[in-house]
């Protein structure tokens, strides 16, 4: 299981600490410091195939359990792992959302607030289903992830369920949810269009020279810091062009001396949405080795919400636009 979603399990409403931390952070020589306003390999299956035309009904979907048949284009969709619902956004049908597990940690992400503030998805539960409020749910399919295999047979006498092992990689997935809803070329445009976005950026990052810069994406965690740099962060590295520091993982835990010694060129500090971190900007202004990095000295620290570094398809297209708008140089 991902680091990601061991996080997800722990989301709350961010606590003030961390309020006070972002605002303290843009106020402590961040001058480039901005609150934005536009977390080894998983297991990987093929993705479903339909037997018919595209958005057609009767349609069967092959998924990770064998064949389901969906006589009818679903209206009412629950989830038990929240990213799928971002999928759903993604693709322009954030109205078929009914419920998902894992609604606390969507409304910590200001990027789906147009979607979580009005009350019309159901919270299913945080850590695994809540089979009773699914079951009121009433919903058209399911659309469940790995850790449900236990339950599926539950899951299936509920409604038809439909199970997609989860990626790190958001277009792995984002394809196989939307086959559900019949959303295919929508899923396929919103793919293309992140891609070319991804492409604009990386071109102008080089020709700027910000390209094979150090670059940490980091969250304050317990006395340290946790920093992301796997397979969903390649395209802020290995298309963007940032640089990892030496001896960089998929994802680790650091402290301050650490953070001191890879001394990135760029700093994204990601919100505590877990609300554990003991570590807090106040303290970091009075530790040495935090004062003197160059990131630090630069103004080169900024303050993102964390969805940019999730599996997630909005979240990443939000961090595109994030380091588009910063005018690194």
């Amino acid at each position: 299981m991902s680091e990601w979603n061991n996080h997800a399990r722990r989301y709350g409403v961010l606590p003030l600490a961390s309020l006070m931390l972002v605002l303290l952070l843009a106020a402590c020589g961040n001058g480039g410091g901005v609150e934005p306003v536009a977390p080894g390999a998983n297991k990987e299956s093929s993705a479903p195939s339909i037997e018919g035309t595209a958005a057609a009904f009767p349609r069967t979907i092959h998924h990770d359990k064998g064949d389901t048949v969906l006589n009818e284009a679903p209206q009412k969709i629950a989830v038990t792992y929240f990213p799928y619902a971002d999928h759903l956004f993604a693709t322009g049908r954030g109205d078929l959302v009914a419920g998902a597990v894992g609604l606390q940690s969507l409304q910590n992400f200001p990027v789906y607030d147009e979607f979580t503030k009005n009350g019309q998805i159901a919270d299913l539960g945080n850590d695994a289903p809540d089979l009773e409020k699914l079951l009121a749910l009433d919903p058209d399919v399911i659309i469940a992830w790995e850790n449900d295999e236990k339950i599926y047979d539950q899951l299936s006498k509920i409604a038809p369920t439909i199970l997609i092992h989860q990626s790190e990689n958001w277009q792995d997935t984002i394809g196989k949810i939307a086959e559900v809803a019949g959303e295919e070329e929508n899923a396929q445009a919103y793919i293309d269009a992140y891609n070319q976005k991804l492409e604009a950026l990386a071109a102008g990052m080089k020709e700027s020279g910000v390209k094979g810069k150090t670059a940490m994406f980091m969250m304050t965690w317990n006395k340290g810091f946790n920093y992301y740099g796997g397979v969903r962060m390649e395209p802020y590295y290995n298309k963007l062009g940032f640089s990892r520091f030496p001896g960089m993982k998929d994802w680790g835990e650091i402290s301050l001396e650490g953070v001191g010694e890879a001394d990135p060129d760029y700093i994204f500090l990601c919100k505590d949405f877990t609300g554990s971190a003991e570590l807090t900007l106040e303290k970091l202004q009075n530790e040495a080795v935090w004062k003197q990095l160059k990131a630090v000295k630069n103004n080169h620290v900024y303050v993102v919400d964390t969805e940019i570094v999730g599996p997630l398809a909005m979240g990443q297209s939000k961090g595109l636009d994030i380091i588009g708008n910063l005018n690194l140089k």
